[in-house]
């Protein structure tokens, strides 16, 4: 009689709390899952923060969080998850009443990328162990990842050519009323920009130096679509990565940069075109676009935007600078037209060293292979 009683209490108590904890085991629960950082460069070192807070009497013995992120994300510790499509991570945790745990996990961010918690699951059993409730939590979290900038040494010299007679015609149209300082003496300077008393008092020749108007520009032009399918990421990544080392070396002159590219925005679908700027907050809105920007079959053809982008500027106010590797007849016939108009008009063609771009308007000193390194 007495075993049948104890019987009976012992299946009241674990029938009791397991409703108990169905009932209120997610109540006063908390979990977030952020970032230390929201916007890092690619290569650079990142966080990410777990915390769990259980703000109830009832203790929970054993709580498990599951979650996914991007597998571009190289965890320093591998413990408690996989990687296959994505990174996967299974944490345990046991919190008493009113405890708090917060754990922290360093990665490096391998990729440019805006990426997103892929969700966010918690089971949690009762304190038999036995049962076991499941719920997924909304969860917002997301990290920006810069494009890495192209090392000096790495830039081909054609190509510092290019984008250095780019800069010369823009400071031929320097605004004499804007003036912002003085630097060394360099030989394409005229003599009426010699500033005496600066060049007196430090024993070598100074020059004043002016912002340049306005209304002249940069237009980087950049196709997402690649000359080679199989090929695509490397060379869009490269690219990408020429487009914001380009914007940064042309906002720091002064000189106004424009985005336009047949690449869509991650977030949203919407094709991604930044107007004319020149402050660091207009470059790192480039560089944001620029984390953003995906591929995909359904972009738009890159020489008809290039067209009418052109037609609906002024020819003589803008310098376009074409990056693609994508080549083919119709993007070549684009380019050919536009410089017998007169367009200022360049095109860099980022290309493994093995290969030799083929084009019919061989020979043009405005086009230049950006050699990349085979993967």
């Amino acid at each position: 009689m007495k075993l049948l009683i104890a019987l009976f209490i012992g299946a009241a108590l674990y029938f009791a709390q397991l409703y108990l904890y169905k009932r209120l085991w997610d109540s006063g629960l908390k979990i977030d899952i952020d970032f230390s950082k929201h916007i890092v460069r690619e290569g650079e070192d990142n966080e990410l923060i777990e915390t769990i807070c259980n703000e109830k009497l009832l203790p929970l013995p054993v709580v498990q969080v599951k979650f996914a992120i991007t597998r571009t994300f190289l965890f320093l510790k591998q413990d408690n998850s996989s990687v296959t499509d994505l990174y996967y991570r299974n944490d345990h945790y046991s919190l008493l009443p009113y405890r708090k745990i917060t754990r922290t996990y360093a990665f490096k961010c391998t990729k440019r990328g805006y990426y997103r918690l892929c969700g966010m699951d918690v089971v949690c059993r009762d304190l038999f162990l036995k049962g076991m409730m499941l719920k997924t939590f909304d969860h917002e979290a997301a990290v920006c990842v810069l494009p890495g900038r192209v090392k000096p040494d790495d830039i081909p010299l054609a190509a510092r050519d290019l984008t250095g007679s780019i800069t010369d015609r823009m400071r031929r149209d320097e605004d004499p009323f804007e003036f912002t300082g003085i630097r060394e003496y360099q030989p394409y300077d005229p003599v009426n920009r010699i500033n005496w008393k600066a060049s007196a008092a430090s024993g070598e020749l100074r020059v004043n130096k002016f912002d340049t108007t306005f209304m002249r520009k940069v237009t980087l032009c950049l196709n997402a679509e690649c000359h080679i399918k199989w090929h695509e990421d490397v060379f869009l990544e490269e690219e990408i990565r020429i487009a914001a080392s380009l914007a940064d070396g042309f906002i720091k002159q002064h000189i106004p940069v424009a985005l336009m590219t047949n690449g869509k925005d991650i977030e949203n679908g919407t094709v991604i075109g930044i107007e004319a700027g020149a402050d660091p907050g207009h470059l790192r809105d480039i560089e944001i676009q620029l984390a953003r920007l995906v591929a995909g079959d359904d972009l738009p053809e890159f020489a008809p935007m290039l067209l009418d982008l052109v037609n609906k500027n002024r020819y003589g106010d803008t310098e376009y600078l074409i990056i693609s590797n994508y080549r083919k007849r119709d993007l070549s016939d684009a380019y050919g037209s536009l410089k017998n108009a007169g367009v200022k008009v360049s095109w860099i063609i980022p290309e493994y060293s093995t290969v030799t771009p083929k084009l019919t308007a061989a020979g043009d000193k405005s086009i230049i292979k950006w050699t990349v390194t085979n993967a």
